[in-house]
């Protein structure tokens, strides 16, 4: 029987608002990480009711190098933005239980500015995508704590 082989994927694409301002971090070696996460909003048609519904997604998101201290100042408490990455998971003990958080290691992140008019289009503003390996952060991703899942939320 021939074996089947699975082609290795980890890609994602995800736009949300930030729900607070970003935190720009560097790990012992210096690294530069910001960390921030997203409120992802769906509507669908409930199929009981017929009524438009809305479901959130809320995702923690890590930027690495270069891209996170540029992006620092520019990802506040309600920025749109469009992020570009692969799933990361990490395991922590909580209370004596291990628990693992999966957040999403952007390796492209573009800030959407809103239109002043009603009939603009929105600008895009987008960061360069870091291809420095030493920018990845695979080596101290690791090293670095996931954020907190009690935060408050923002509404």
């Amino acid at each position: 029987m021939a074996e089947f082989r699975i082609p290795n994927i980890n890609s994602v694409v995800i736009s949300g608002r930030a729900t607070a301002d970003s935190t720009l971090s560097y790990t012992e070696k210096g690294r530069a990480y910001l960390r921030f996460r997203i409120a992802s909003n769906r509507a669908y048609r409930d199929s009981n009711s017929g009524e438009w519904k809305e479901d959130t997604t809320f995702v923690g998101v890590t930027v690495w190098g270069k891209q996170a201290e540029r992006l620092s100042e520019r990802i506040k408490k309600g920025a749109p933005v469009l992020i570009e990455g692969r799933l990361s998971s990490y395991t922590r003990e909580v209370d004596g239980f291990k628990r693992t958080d999966v957040n999403v290691t952007a390796w492209r992140t573009q800030v959407l500015l809103k239109s002043e008019g009603p009939y603009e289009e929105a600008e895009l503003v987008e960061e360069e995508e870091d291809t420095e390996e030493e920018d990845t952060g695979k080596e101290d991703a690791d090293k670095v704590e996931p954020p907190d899942d009690e935060e408050e939320l923002p509404f």
